[in-house]
């Protein structure tokens, strides 16, 4: 296999893990929109029951995505990983190291990185999630 077979299939493996992770996000919030309307819809109808379980559900479901996103992110770094090596192995690319935009890449900032951000608003969904399960009625406005 050549260099550039050998960078498609690295490329091609990264890209579309990585957008498997977005999709996934993005299905999460649609899913999240559906879980706090059932969830304000049983508390508007006095459900408690109904409330306390879909914020259940809400708790799985939140734990699901967040394990998802574990797994994705293991198999983005996958094809991050190849791609680093081709671009320390490419010669062309040794002679401008502004090049290996991946290696460059490494040394960003925690908090300016999907990882971070996206396992903190799942790991907040839990939490949010888990305290309604508990105890629905902290929804509640007095009357």
């Amino acid at each position: 296999m050549n260099t550039k077979d050998m960078h498609d299939y690295a490329w091609n493996w990264f890209e579309y893990h990585a957008g498997q992770r977005l999709v996934a996000f993005r299905f999460f919030l649609i899913v999240l929109g559906a879980l706090v309307l059932g969830i304000s819809t049983g508390l508007k109808d006095e459900n408690i029951v109904l409330a306390s379980a879909i914020a259940e559900l809400g708790v799985l479901i939140s734990f699901a995505f967040l394990m998802l996103e574990v797994r994705n992110n293991r198999l983005v770094d996958v094809g991050r990983e190849a791609l680093k090596h081709l671009e320390r192995s490419d010669e062309s690319l040794k002679a401008n190291p502004k090049v290996q935009l991946l290696c460059i890449d490494s040394t960003r900032n925690l908090f300016l990185s999907h990882k971070f951000w996206l396992r903190v608003i799942y790991v907040a969904c839990i939490g949010l999630f888990l305290v309604v399960a508990l105890n629905p009625t902290i929804l509640l406005v007095p009357r």
